[in-house]
């Protein structure tokens, strides 16, 4: 799961509009209605779902949560807010925070979650026991490791495992073109932008510094830090010294 770094109240974000307009937007500690933080919560962090990582038009995506409302979460607060598609909205329900779930806010959640080739999910097995256990109350919130495979079996309208599966083998097509350089970085970026999933190129293209680099530039909002650039951009824990270092 991307990690992300929110910006903060009194933060500007640029973001286009239907018209082709530039907005310079001031973040408001609360928007009312929530609905209002939309485009600017696309601007901060890209038009993508904060969970499942999939792309979706800007009216599939929904003003998230953290807190859920009916359970004593802020329902106007920008603090309280991602961005959520209609699968991870609906699975994730109401949900009280306790501190002890992993989140791409706080966590380096791609260091919390390993992706492989069949659309699968599963807890890093190489991060503390804590932290193993918080990041696997993330997958169980969001139901992110259901597969036609597993006993956590999909809805219907569940397609994350899909996506995922196909992400993989789209970056695995453009990462042989691209060492074959038939493709730039560029290509390679364009596509990973218009597909989503951003966790799955991040690991396909994993070893290729310029790719890496990349991705993390140019996909909005995503936790520089939460990389060692001079390391291959390896992925490290965002909270070092603390009881859960991811």
């Amino acid at each position: 799961m991307r990690p992300i770094k929110k910006s903060h109240v009194g933060d500007t974000i640029c973001y286009m509009d239907s018209l082709g307009n530039m907005v310079n937007h001031v973040v408001q500690d609360e928007y009312k209605p929530y609905s209002e933080a939309k485009m600017p919560l696309i601007g901060d962090m890209g038009q993508y779902c904060s969970y499942c990582e999939c792309r979706r038009g800007v009216d599939s995506l929904a003003v998230e949560h953290i807190e859920a409302k009916n359970e004593g979460g802020a329902e106007f607060a920008w603090d309280n807010f991602l961005l959520g598609c209609s699968v991870c909205n609906s699975v994730k329900g109401h949900y009280v925070v306790d501190g002890n779930c992993h989140w791409p806010y706080i966590n380096n959640t791609f260091l919390s979650i390993v992706y492989d080739q069949t659309g699968r999910v599963k807890v890093n097995p190489n991060i503390p026991p804590l932290s193993q256990r918080r990041a696997q109350k993330l997958i169980d919130l969001l139901h992110l490791n259901r597969h036609p495979k597993e006993e956590d079996l999909p809805s219907p309208k569940d397609f994350r495992w899909k996506n995922r599966y196909e992400a993989w083998n789209y970056a695995k097509r453009y990462k042989k073109f691209y060492l074959l350089k038939k493709i730039n970085v560029d290509d390679v970026l364009n596509f990973a932008k218009v597909k989503g999933n951003w966790s799955i190129w991040f690991s396909v293209f994993e070893g290729i510094d310029e790719v890496l680099a990349r991705l993390i530039s140019d996909f909005p909002g995503t936790c520089a830090d939460c990389f060692d650039a001079s390391n291959h951009y390896a992925p490290i824990g965002r909270n070092p010294g603390s009881e859960d270092p991811v």
